[in-house]
């Protein structure tokens, strides 16, 4: 009966296994309700692009998506370390180049604490590229005579900041040799209508409405950038880039006038390697579909494929990303999944082996506390062999008992052996000492009885 109940149990474990198995996966590897992105200024290319992934992400994912605005580059960053955000972009570089720089000592962040979930590269989308924006009617025709000026270099831990502090020091130019100030784009706009501002120096893609806003209006130009060469050998993560004549205007007074060379740098998409490797998949199919390459006009992107998008990572890749750029190398079963049920596998099986040991070894008790069936025989067998050693064989009447325990040896055996199957007596070692016993035993009865037997021959043959 109770083995007839542990069968049936584990018939419905084994039904039951791949259902539990299922859910668990599903449970493990669900996407987030809501995600996070850390989306920079409203009027930059970061947050239009937040936007439209925005709505691209719950509908087909259906993931709530919030967008949080921020000053740039290194705020974002920011949020990922501190698990404020899921998603956000980064200006390759400005982690480095704004390292210790404050306005206000005072207000200088606390010092990073060791990461504990590593910032992960998903993409890079569009070139961001630096303009040197001055009204077109200004003194200032080259680089170098920024000098006594007040000039927008960008918000404090902006990609903008980021970009504007290397090509100072590429111009030769100190913080101290000008007025520098810290704007939005919006207070950009705001005081160069108040002819409060002399210049401004912005990092974005050629997209971005408040530059488009801006140049159109004819009342601004951008001023060469000298020596690029030797700027983009010393500042790794610029390259050079060139604007096409009539990019931002095309009436008089163009905007620019001829083809413009300047540098540029990468616009990453990052998040942290917490964040599931489905979402992040996700993420990374919208990005790289030519529906929303074109909407958002990501042409560098569209144009080169997986070679843009992976290009100057800067942070490890994603394995969700990676799984989008190299498909033949995903792995059948989900890895977040892998290391989320480790535990527990490892928790199952130990528990599966203790118990196949405590089942042996509670076996081993029962069958070494039951009488064993060749105990009874073996009982009998020392009767015999204890008669057997009251046989000497010297008196004539010995012969008869000795052939009658002989031939219970022999029953004995004979019995015993009925009692076995082959595979019993294959396995079971007691078997081969027992018969070893009778074997014995029936040597010695033998002998005995062939000393009775000598004997009595003796004696005919001495009689007279």
């Amino acid at each position: 009966m109770k083995r007839s109940v542990i069968k049936i149990l584990l018939v419905i474990l084994l039904i039951s296994f791949p259902v539990i198995i299922h859910q668990t996966y599903r449970w493990l590897t669900a996407l987030p309700d809501q995600i996070t992105i850390a989306a920079g200024h409203p009027e930059g290319r970061y947050y239009s692009m937040a936007v439209q992934l925005k709505g691209l992400l719950e509908e087909q994912l259906g993931t709530k998506v919030n967008i949080q605005q921020t000053k740039g580059s290194i705020e974002n960053l920011e949020l990922l370390r501190s698990g404020k955000a899921d998603l956000g972009f980064y200006q390759p570089g400005a982690e480095y180049v704004l390292e210790g720089f404050q306005v206000e000592p005072e207000k200088a962040r606390a010092p990073r604490q060791p990461e504990t979930d590593r910032i992960c590269f998903i993409a890079n989308l569009y070139s961001q590229v630096v303009h040197v924006i001055v009204p077109v009617d200004s003194e200032i025709k080259k680089l170098a005579d920024l000098k006594g000026y007040r000039i927008a270099l960008g918000e404090q831990g902006s990609g903008d900041l980021a970009a504007s502090l290397p090509l100072l020091r590429h111009a030769q130019i100190s913080l101290d040799d000008i007025t520098p100030t810290y704007l939005s784009y919006e207070e950009i706009e705001e005081q160069f209508n108040q002819n409060r501002l002399d210049a401004a120096i912005m990092t974005v893609g050629i997209e971005a409405p408040v530059l488009h806003e801006l140049l159109d209006t004819g009342k601004y130009r951008i001023l060469e950038i000298p020596f690029i060469d030797a700027l983009t050998r010393k500042e790794t993560y610029f390259y050079k880039y060139e604007i096409p004549a009539g990019m931002f205007r095309r009436v008089e007074p163009v905007v620019p006038v001829q083809d413009h060379r300047t540098v540029a740098c990468g616009a990453h998409l990052l998040s942290r390697e917490s964040v599931p490797e489905d979402l992040i998949s996700g993420v990374t199919t919208i990005i790289l579909h030519q529906d929303f390459l074109r909407q958002m006009q990501l042409n560098e992107l569209f144009a080169q494929g997986h070679s843009f998008a992976r290009d100057n990572q800067g942070f490890p890749v994603h394995a969700g990303a990676d799984h989008v750029y190299n498909p033949e190398l995903k792995p059948f079963l989900n890895s977040e999944f892998v290391e989320a049920t480790e535990g527990m596998r490892s928790f199952i099986v130990s528990m599966l082996i203790a118990s196949y040991l405590l089942f042996r070894w509670i076996q081993k008790r029962r069958e070494k506390a039951k009488e064993h069936k060749l105990d009874r025989y073996i009982r009998q067998l020392m009767s015999i062999e204890n008669k057997q050693m009251k046989l000497d064989g010297n008196n004539e009447s010995d012969g008869l008992s000795l052939q009658s325990l002989l031939d219970e040896v022999t029953a004995l055996r004979q019995d015993t052996l009925g009692q076995f199957s082959a595979h019993e007596l294959n396995e079971d070692r007691a078997t081969d000492v027992f018969l070893e016993m009778c074997h014995a035993l029936s040597d010695k009865i033998n002998a005995k009885l062939l000393g009775w037997k000598i004997d009595r021959l003796g004696e005919k043959i001495n009689k007279p």
